[in-house]
């Protein structure tokens, strides 16, 4: 009979805070075996670790704890009110020392479970997609300010919060509200773990949206912002915490891929951290009750629950040829194209005979700009030999647990990949998870290089780096199905 246990250890003295903490941060811990298999899922109340750093960590904790490399998933939430990049980096030795001490105490406690699961529709209800098309314009994102209509679809005329610095259009596109109606994950699920005596182990609960509303503040014109940060654990925090306390044991919610999804927060007057955090908590037990009251009416055994086979799959995809060329170059080699870029966009703002289009495209290679530096030496953390060759090596997580499929992508994907996945692989109930075995920032797919705006500017990726990647997936995870 398998067999699992669930814990939770606190972040907080493992790495030097730049702020203070509201609430704590966890990695949460899920610990599955079954015959000769298993598994350890690790989910960080994080923002960004260094696919160079989770390698040394799996390497680690399996050395440690006798769990193979290929069967343990970093998986974070990319939490804003976390630490990530460097942080992570200078405390990894110490979040090593505590995770694998409690790993090994989860091993020796592990139990016989039963398992039930509730696969929930969310619909259009609590999240949307916050990039969206403009007529004569190109892609645009939305971070925050949205408006609601009457029915609660989010829509917006408001050129000022499309990331397009100062420039103002002013297209007759958006003398109607603009709906951003774009595909986004509706799906939500909950797994329930009891042992033998039907006592709660612990529940893991996904759903697909940005957690990043403890610092709404920041992008509000309020006077005194730099004082506010703390570290927050934002809805996924407060979500697991209402469900740990409605049904017991350890709670664990793991995010969906949501470069393009957003939660349906609020905006006005949330002026400060308080408000901010308060909001985190109405999304938390909002999502939380959603969930509890589906599963209360839609749960079910979960189907063949000793089925447990994982693996790591390594794929190799393009890196854009405009990136720096090393860590030097990304820190000191920028600052010219940064300028000739911003001197393309002051130029093309003011000419009459640049369209909207082209105009936004200087806006967009301008940030491009400013991101590529930053995106190697502390977003990302990728080395001089990555950058000489072009080329980027991935680890990507499988999971195959009872009838489903988990899948972890790469760094910030798009809901595109969610649709792919699930598309390609319908022999089993395929879940995708966002951000896993490290941050590689924005993963912009053919459509989104296109289109410009917010994705464009935040990737390193080519054309062709999605299409190889999943190329070079099918048949190892088809294979990895038919074993």
């Amino acid at each position: 009979m398998p067999q699992c246990s669930f814990s939770k250890v606190s972040l907080r003295g493992t790495f030097t805070p730049a702020w203070d903490f509201h609430t704590d941060l966890y990695c949460r811990l899920l610990y599955i075996r079954s015959g000769e298999e298993q598994v350890l899922f690790c989910v960080f109340d994080t923002a960004s670790a260094w696919a160079s750093d989770t390698r040394i960590f799996r390497k680690a904790i399996s050395e440690s704890c006798g769990i193979p490399e290929k069967s343990i998933i970093f998986h974070e939430l990319q939490l804003h009110a976390a630490p990530g990049g460097k942080t992570i980096h200078d405390g990894l030795e110490n979040i090593i020392s505590r995770v694998a001490d409690e790993v090994n105490k989860m091993k020796s406690s592990a139990v016989p479970f039963t398992c039930e699961v509730c696969e929930s529709y969310f619909g259009t209800d609590c999240s949307f997609n916050r990039e969206q098309y403009v007529e004569g314009l190109g892609g645009v994102t939305v971070w925050t300010g949205m408006g609601f209509d009457e029915e609660g679809k989010p829509c917006t005329k408001d050129e000022s919060i499309m990331l397009l610095r100062d420039y103002r259009p002013n297209l007759k596109t958006l003398e109607k509200p603009l709906y951003f109606d774009n595909y986004n994950d509706p799906f939500a699920y909950m797994f329930l773990f009891k042992d033998e005596s039907g006592k709660v182990l612990g529940t893991v609960s996904r759903f697909a949206a940005h957690p990043d509303v403890a610092v709404l503040f920041e992008l509000r014109p309020v006077e005194g912002k730099a004082q506010m940060y703390r570290y927050d654990y934002d809805w996924p925090g407060y979500l697991s915490q209402k469900l740990e306390s409605d049904f017991g044991g350890t709670s664990i919610y793991m995010n969906g891929p949501c470069a393009d999804l957003t939660a349906k927060k609020g905006y006005d007057g949330i002026d400060d951290f308080i408000s901010s955090d308060a909001e985190c908590k109405r999304l938390g037990l909002w999502f939380a009750g959603k969930l509890s009251a589906d599963f209360a009416l839609n749960k079910r055994p979960l189907k063949q629950s000793d089925l447990l086979r994982t693996e790591t799959f390594k794929v190799t995809v393009p890196m854009r040829d405009d990136m720096p060329v090393a860590n030097d170059d990304a820190r000191n080699g920028q600052w010219g194209k940064i300028e000739a870029a911003k001197q393309a966009f002051d130029t093309a703002k003011v000419d009459p005979a640049k369209t909207p289009a082209e105009v936004k495209r200087t806006v967009d290679d301008y940030y491009k700009a400013i991101y590529n530096g930053p995106m190697v030496f502390d977003i990302c953390g990728f080395d001089d030999e990555v950058l000489k060759k072009r080329e980027v090596d991935i680890d990507i997580p499988c999971v195959r647990f009872g009838e489903y499929l988990f899948v972890g992508v790469p760094g910030e994907s798009l809901v595109e990949m969610t649709t792919w996945l699930r598309s390609t692989f319908t022999g089993s109930k395929t879940v995708p998870l966002d951000q896993c075995n490290g941050y590689y920032s924005y993963v912009a797919t053919p459509r989104s290089l296109t289109l410009g705006g917010y994705t464009y500017w935040c990737s390193w990726t080519t054309r062709d780096t999605v299409p190889s990647m999943q190329k070079q997936l099918v048949p190892l995870i088809r294979k990895f199905l038919e074993e």
